[in-house]
């Protein structure tokens, strides 16, 4: 094993050390004038009771500007400030000045999951898209550091499909549970995912911020039978199969005007009828529907895939199509 032999504190480094901190010199700074690490001249500073507090509401050099933007993607912003003396809170507003994204690869890296999981579009990843768009989230950042993030929230009787979704895309991260308005919910978030990200944009124009914005899926880039699994991913995480009215009804609602527009045209082409749509009288939510014969044409259509995973909706669809069989 190699020794390391640490060289002793003289009084004349103490006391350029107590000087340093008295007139808010950045530890690197301190560091580097007495030839010692960051680590030695920190360690000695806590254990004369010295503190850089004082310096937090003072200007950073472009010493420690150029520090962060070097170190943003390889230490977290609790080590950079250690290594500056400053204040967590401190740098992580300076690196928003600075325009930087801190980054932990190490802790991105902590679960493993298949990368390339979208990248192909497929039955499988095209169903879990469209479960995605309607009940998940994409979230590239966040409070100012890049996360690269993919998740998604159901209530705890579904978790079966988070548990379907963590095993289709190798995650070995856990699935969260919580409690929302006293309801018992499960979550799942799988960050580190930048080309899963790009993917379901790419494919099923998936991007942040979606609720208002949602876009129909690529169709030049997908088959007849992937948008169908997209549709099934899509009715299982917001849509409505049910009875209405002593008839069979599937019914979607979105606050996209222009996913809206496809799913008339999609239900349309799919079934050779033409869906009921309403607004709904705050003028946001849009309401697609198909009713009766119509209803089971597209719910058979659908369950033809093979991937409906959420049995509680279309058992009743089932139900129905046996029933005028």
């Amino acid at each position: 094993m190699t020794s390391i032999n640490k060289r002793p504190w003289n009084d004349d480094e103490v006391a350029a050390l107590k000087q340093g901190y008295e007139t808010g010199t950045p530890t690197l700074s301190i560091a580097q004038s007495l030839g010692r690490t960051h680590r030695s001249v920190r360690g000695k500073a806590h254990t004369l009771g010295l503190s850089h507090h004082a310096r937090d509401c003072q200007l950073y050099t472009p010493e420690e500007d150029r520090f962060i933007l070097q170190h943003a993607h390889s230490m977290t912003r609790a080590e950079i400030a250690r290594a500056l003396g400053r204040s967590e809170g401190s740098v992580n507003q300076r690196g928003q000045r600075l325009n930087v994204a801190f980054q932990n690869p190490l802790k991105q890296a902590k679960y493993e999951k298949d990368h390339d999981f979208f990248r192909v579009p497929s039955l499988e990843n095209s169903y879990l898209a469209g479960l995605l768009a309607a009940d998940g989230w994409i979230r590239p950042e966040s409070a100012g550091k890049t996360i690269n993030q993919v998740g998604i929230s159901l209530k705890a009787q579904d978790r079966h499909l988070l548990e379907y979704l963590r095993t289709a895309s190798g995650y070995t991260g856990v699935i969260r549970e919580y409690r929302a308005d006293e309801y018992p919910q499960t979550e799942l978030r799988i960050s580190g995912v930048p080309q899963w990200i790009e993917d379901l944009e790419r494919f099923w124009n998936l991007t942040p911020n979606k609720t208002f914005s949602l876009q129909p899926p690529n169709e030049a880039l997908l088959t007849p039978e992937q948008i169908l699994a997209f549709h099934v991913g899509l009715i299982e995480g917001d849509g409505f199969i049910g009875i209405t009215g002593g008839t069979l009804k599937i019914e979607m609602v979105t606050a996209s005007e222009s996913f809206a527009d496809w799913l008339e045209q999609s239900w349309g082409s799919i079934t050779q009828a033409q869906p009921s749509r309403y607004l709904h009288r705050d003028g946001r939510a849009h309401y697609v529907s198909l009713y009766g014969a119509n209803a089971r044409r597209l719910c058979r259509a659908l369950l033809a895939t093979g991937m409906p995973r959420l049995m509680r909706k279309w058992n009743t669809a089932i139900s129905e199509i046996e029933k005028f069989r």
